[in-house]
């Protein structure tokens, strides 16, 4: 179980990261120019900055958890994962809505 954990947490780590610098990207003007749709970037980021937090907060319970023997410390450890695919799916609806046509929010 702690082998699971870690790998999580390192990769809750990386990927956090990554959001980090996409959201910063997005605040740049050069990068704001690319977007056609504003929604579109509103929902990027969103999940850009939503996931390091919630992330760091499964992370930080799911070890407690498991410090103490609670069965949920790998259900924990998923959470951020399901909102990278409820906030991708959201995306493409967005997207979608936008001009019908899917990946075209950006140029």
């Amino acid at each position: 179980m702690t082998v699971i954990l870690w790998a999580f947490t390192l990769f809750h780590l990386v990927v956090g990261l990554a959001c980090v610098g996409a959201g910063v990207r997005l605040l740049t003007p050069e990068e704001r120019a690319h977007w056609r749709s504003q929604a579109a970037l509103l929902v990027a980021e969103f999940l850009c900055w939503i996931y390091p937090v919630a992330a760091f907060v499964s992370v930080k319970s799911a070890w407690s958890a498991s410090d103490v023997g609670h069965p949920f410390a790998l259900p924990m450890m998923f959470a951020p994962i399901l909102w990278l695919i409820i906030m991708g799916a959201v995306f493409a609806i967005v997207d979608f809505a936008e001009d019908g046509v899917l990946g075209n929010a950006r140029e």
